[in-house]
């Protein structure tokens, strides 16, 4: 019983990684995104430079770099925030890709439609466009949540006490690693599980709704 309770609180550091950085990069993806369709040729030069470097970078490299990096100035980021920090930052270059394929879908004359009426640029981007876009980032968005708690466990590398670093805690000191193991697995099936299938009823909503309009 201790095992499960133990395993159960670094599911819980492990959710709040996932959800932490899974909010960061929604946020991070956005500016992104707008940026990339509101600015002008210079500033989506540099949106896709910083997605191309941050996509092609290794999620660990990138948490070494930021936890390590930053403790060689003296400065002291616990490591659960640092993998929050690096993971967001690292899931927003993708998702900067998912909320501008979706922009893509909402036409031009959408656009020109807001123009005449007196919108600025950023007004039909925020009245006209995101609206329409969104429901179609809303389902790849969902499925990099599932990504993130899977790769969460990457905080443990730097001793975050997520549910890895506890497991292998345990399996050193208990020597039951088919136990702790089978634990794990089993956590990790009782939370992806439901979340894959209320994204993929939620996928089929959405198609459903475009096919109809």
């Amino acid at each position: 019983m201790d095992i499960v309770l133990i395993l159960l609180e670094g599911a819980v550091v492990t959710l709040k990684i996932a959800v932490g950085s899974w909010i960061l990069s929604i946020v991070l993806g956005l500016l992104l995104g707008a940026i990339h369709d509101l600015g002008s040729g210079v500033a989506r030069g540099i949106v896709h430079a910083v997605v191309t470097v941050l996509r092609s970078m290794p999620q660990l490299v990138v948490l070494y770099l930021l936890y390590f990096g930053i403790g060689a100035f003296g400065l002291n980021v616990p490591p659960t925030i640092a993998a929050v920090l690096a993971l967001g930052v690292t899931d927003a270059a993708f998702t900067s890709e998912y909320y501008r394929a979706a922009l893509m879908t909402v036409s031009p004359s959408q656009r020109e439609a807001g123009a005449s009426i007196g919108l600025s640029p950023f007004g039909v981007f925020r009245r006209v466009v995101l609206p329409q876009a969104l429901p179609f980032a809303v389902p790849p968005i969902l499925n990099s949540f599932i990504s993130l708690l899977k790769v969460a466990t990457l905080a443990a590398a730097v001793g975050s006490p997520e549910i890895l670093y506890r497991a292998q805690s345990l399996m050193q000191v208990t020597g039951e690693i088919t136990i702790v193991i089978t634990i794990v697995i089993a956590l990790y099936i009782g939370i992806t599980v439901p979340l894959s299938r209320a994204v993929g009823v939620l996928e089929r909503r959405i198609g459903a709704s475009s096919r109809s309009t």
